[in-house]
């Protein structure tokens, strides 16, 4: 891990047979400085439809809690296409350069069941400042379409970015998928999965030249008996159902001690007797499991695959840890070229505003330095 981060100039000295010298101080990009990053205003042109695709019936997800809608997301337009299908945008932030610029492909989260593009290009102001266009997706969620459909949604993404490269400037040759939880998973997958995600008119890809993943999911059969993500994972590979709800206790429940576990009537020698709530969706069927592994990044790590960065909470209880920990170990085996910046303490996200500056500047210097950026 780098640990000079912030260097303004840096001089090299070198000694010869003639005495020391100096060589010309080189002055570091820009975007190092985090005072840049909101210097570059892009042009932006919103509610693209990239796809009209259909909806696909999900009872996984139609049994499930609504999971509500996050602040900051775009509000939903009115379809222009037959009942029974969903129009698709992409938000596109253009920015001014003489050349064809690096596309960052933005994949947003949710677990796979809720989300959608962010209304404002703030948080991309760092990648702006490095000369980078950013293209922001949208997928069906769970509800709109079981897996794999998110992961086809986002495939057909770019290749409307390989489509569209001339009118918006972009350089097809250097795009760079980018996202967050389930955004990261598809991410991976964006530039990990074979040709045969790419649906009818979107098999044209374009050139990934690396992968920005943040915090996501790279063994999703993994995901489906973690307590943190198995919710939303069935909704999502959606060949289950709920089980049914756990029945009330025939005596009132007196109040529970701290912990998960519920307390109901007492045992014969008066100590109270414990249960712990019902699981909420069955074992995994070895269906399900193929379907889980089909849509995982881990299934498709092979030699030449694009460089990788990772980042990481250690204590992250929605994903377990150690999927990124298996993908970096996987990625090496492959001599994939790769790095990965572990937050210590750091959870799913929400990581301190000092470390998500460390993060972006890693992943800027980790562009530069397998050719993304110049």
């Amino acid at each position: 891990m780098r640990n000079l981060l912030f260097a303004v100039w840096m001089v090299v000295t070198l000694t010869a047979a003639g005495g020391a010298q100096t060589a010309a101080p080189t002055a570091v990009p820009a975007w190092e400085d985090p005072a840049n990053w909101n210097s570059v205003k892009p042009v932006e042109t919103d509610n693209i439809v990239y796809a009209q695709v259909p909806r696909v019936p999900n009872p996984s997800a139609a049994a499930s809690a609504d999971p509500g809608s996050p602040n900051g997301i775009r509000a939903a337009v009115p379809n222009t296409g037959p009942a029974g299908t969903m129009d698709l945008h992409v938000d596109v932030y253009q920015v001014p350069s003489s050349k064809p610029t690096p596309v960052i492909l933005q994949i947003h989260g949710g677990g796979w069941i809720r989300g959608d593009r962010p209304t404002s290009y703030r948080s991309f102001g760092p990648f702006l400042a490095a000369g980078m266009s950013v293209v922001t997706v949208e997928y069906r969620n769970a509800k709109d379409a079981p897996a794999p459909g998110a992961i086809e949604d986002v495939r057909c993404a770019m290749a409307w970015v390989k489509r569209n490269a001339a009118k918006y400037n972009f350089d097809p040759n250097n795009v760079v998928p980018w996202g967050g939880s389930a955004g990261g998973h598809l991410a991976l997958m964006a530039g990990y999965a074979p040709a045969s995600f790419n649906v009818p008119g979107c098999t044209d890809q374009p050139r990934v030249t690396a992968i920005l993943d943040m915090y996501g999911a790279s063994d999703v059969a993994s995901a489906l008996t973690y307590h943190g993500s198995m919710d939303f994972t069935h909704q999502w590979i959606g060949l289950d159902l709920p089980l049914p709800a756990d029945p009330a206790p025939a005596v009132p429940a007196a109040t529970p001690p701290s912990g998960s576990a519920t307390v109901e009537s007492a045992n014969p020698d008066g100590m109270p007797r414990t249960r712990r709530p019902t699981p909420r969706w069955p074992d995994p069927t070895e269906a399900v499991l193929a379907r889980a592994r089909e849509a995982s990044p881990l299934t498709y790590i092979h030699p030449g695959l694009p460089p990788t960065f990772i980042i990481n909470g250690d204590n992250d209880h929605t994903y377990e840890p150690t999927q990124s920990y298996r993908l970096k170990a996987a990625l090496d085996a492959a001599h994939v070229p790769n790095e990965e910046d572990i937050v210590v303490g750091g959870g799913h996200g929400n990581f301190s505003a000092a470390e998500n500056q460390k993060g972006t500047i890693l992943m800027l210097q980790f562009l530069r330095a397998n050719g993304v950026l110049q």
